[in-house]
């Protein structure tokens, strides 16, 4: 896989630096807050610290594209950056996991790699679903169910795509208003980029194949119930999180924490 293969990059970069590097796989929630990335990178001064994040790629031409590529899209962009010395630590925060997995597989065959998967989860039939419907309502009463997820996954997101444009269009036909499809395209094109990419998680049934030499750390508010799929307990270990971390924009706490465990010790 090469960067030409892909409509945007994967990776940026957001702060320079010659320490150990870092990649933080986190996603842009539809609001103001700051990323995970972005508040490290405030944080870790004097870190290199890179932003690995596949909806752009995921909001061109190719409607769907598999977590293996993905991965290996970031990893090719991040070897080519001339910030990939010493130990490299790949973050992960919730469904992010996966790719952060992947990446730090790739990586791990010639460096010394640590996986930081904050708060894992895994994108299941479920996930997928619950979002399809969350997004689905924001146009007004979710009416219409997701489509069928064990198609081809290009069709699928097509499929998804085109319920979100007809709910748009009947709304505006419903309330006398014109244009307002450009108003939402914007909207539906990152709704489709997000349940894109969880369906990749979705279909992405080996992803754990590829870790490697990884070191695998789980940091988490639930060290009982906590698992990274696809390994056994004893391949990883597990760090509790201090306090407990409500779903929503990231604390700033949480990234202290998470800092501490990234830094020269």
């Amino acid at each position: 896989m090469t960067r030409s293969d892909l409509d945007e990059p994967v990776l940026r970069r957001l702060s320079p630096g010659d320490a150990d590097p870092i990649l933080v796989a986190d996603f842009q929630a539809l609001s103001m807050a700051p990323r995970l990335s972005e508040m490290l990178s405030e944080r870790l001064q004097g870190r290199p610290v890179f932003q690995i994040d596949p909806i752009g790629a995921l909001s061109g031409k190719r409607l769907y594209i598999p977590l293996p590529e993905l991965a290996e899209a970031c990893a090719d962009e991040f070897l080519k950056s001339g910030a990939d010395q010493g130990r490299v630590y790949v973050i992960g925060h919730c469904s992010s996991s996966a790719v952060a997995l992947r990446v730090a597989g790739l990586l791990a065959a010639t460096r010394p790699v640590t996986a930081l998967l904050v708060q894992p989860g895994w994108p299941d039939d479920e996930l997928v679903r619950e979002k399809f419907d969350e997004y689905l309502g924001k146009f007004g009463p979710a009416t219409r169910s997701c489509p069928d997820l064990d198609g081809d996954p290009s069709a699928v997101v097509a499929a998804m795509e085109q319920v979100f444009q007809d709910e748009v269009t009947a709304l505006a036909a419903g309330r006398g208003l014109g244009g307002t499809m450009g108003a939402f395209s914007d909207l539906i094109v990152w709704y489709r980029g997000w349940l894109a990419f969880l369906l990749a998680g979705r279909n992405d049934t080996s992803s754990t194949e590829a870790v490697g030499r990884t070191t695998v750390t789980a940091l988490t508010d639930s060290p009982s119930t906590v698992e990274v799929k696809g390994l056994s307990r004893d391949a990883y270990q597990v760090v509790e999180l201090p306090t407990t971390q409500p779903a929503g924009p990231i604390k700033p706490e949480l990234t202290e924490f998470i800092a501490t465990q990234v830094e020269p010790r």
